[in-house]
Parts: C-alpha cells; sequence; structure tokens
C-alpha cells in the first residue's frame, strides 16, 4: 500500500471511530463535569441523581436507585447504564451520549402492567362441537417498555 492510499485508510478509519456526526450535532461547551440527571417516568415518578463526567468516563450516583454499567460490547458513543426498578418499573436503562449529553441521552423502562382478559371456565359439547358456555374475567400482569429523554442540567 502506498503512502497516500494509507494516509487515506486512516483518515476513514478515525473518521469511522468518532462516527462521522456533523459538527452541529456536538455540544457547544466541554463535556467534563458534573450533571443533575432526571427522567420523567410515565405516572409523575421521577428518577434522579448526578452524573460526573471525567475524560471517557461516566459516574452515574442515582439518588435511590442502584445503577451499574450495562453488560455488553462496549460503544465508543454512547455508555449504557442499567438501574434497579422501584415502584411501576421494573428496570431503567440509562443511555448517555459521550458526544453531546444534554441533547441526545434517552432512558427507557420496563414496566410491570396488569391486564385483564376472558377465559372460558366451563365447555360443553353442543351438535358435536365443542363451545364455551361459561367465561370469567382473568387478571394477569405483563411487562411493557417505554422510553424519553434524559434531563441533564450542569452543575457549578
Amino acid at each position: 500500500m502506498n503512502r497516500s492510499a494509507l494516509v487515506g485508510a486512516l483518515a476513514l478509519v478515525s473518521a469511522c471511530a468518532s462516527g462521522g456526526a456533523p459538527a452541529s450535532r456536538g455540544p457547544s461547551t466541554p463535556i467534563e463535569g458534573t450533571y443533575e440527571y432526571v427522567a420523567n417516568i410515565p405516572g409523575g415518578q421521577q428518577v434522579r441523581g448526578v452524573m460526573r463526567f471525567l475524560g471517557d468516563t461516566v459516574l452515574v450516583e442515582p439518588v435511590t436507585e442502584y445503577c451499574r454499567p450495562a453488560l455488553g460490547a462496549p460503544s465508543l458513543q454512547v455508555i449504557r447504564y442499567t438501574c434497579n426498578g422501584s415502584g411501576t418499573f421494573e428496570q431503567l436503562q440509562l443511555s448517555i451520549d459521550r458526544r453531546n449529553p444534554v441533547q441526545l441521552s434517552r432512558w427507557s423502562a420496563t414496566f410491570r402492567v396488569q391486564k385483564r382478559r376472558e377465559v372460558c371456565v366451563r365447555y360443553e359439547v353442543r351438535a358435536g362441537r365443542q363451545v364455551c358456555v361459561e367465561t370469567t374475567t382473568e387478571t394477569y400482569e405483563t411487562s411493557e417498555s417505554r422510553g424519553g429523554t434524559l434531563q441533564l442540567t450542569r452543575t457549578p
């Protein structure tokens, strides 16, 4: 490979590693520092805490929940934390954008939801076919996911 091809390949790799994001999406101030965060969960619940950006590291310090770095392959663009749920949600995921945390960070949560369904409790055979002749309403629990923007405010 000649020298100009090598320089071009390194420039391409560097652009890919930085995500190739337009400069307009980047923050106007340095990211390092302390931020308060709020996730407004449906049902009027709020999850609050503090994030500390130190170089390529983000430390999450929730007020009440326990959070830990999410398992999986690391990302150059997003740091993920998994937090134990309280109240109506089972688990909360924080996706913190490394380059522009104030505008691009998000939360997603898994909720326990109670639903109702009609189930047959008694069958009879009529005209050679089994038919339901009595039903009851059954309550069951399932999980649903919701998400939104994670609100970050830089603290002095």
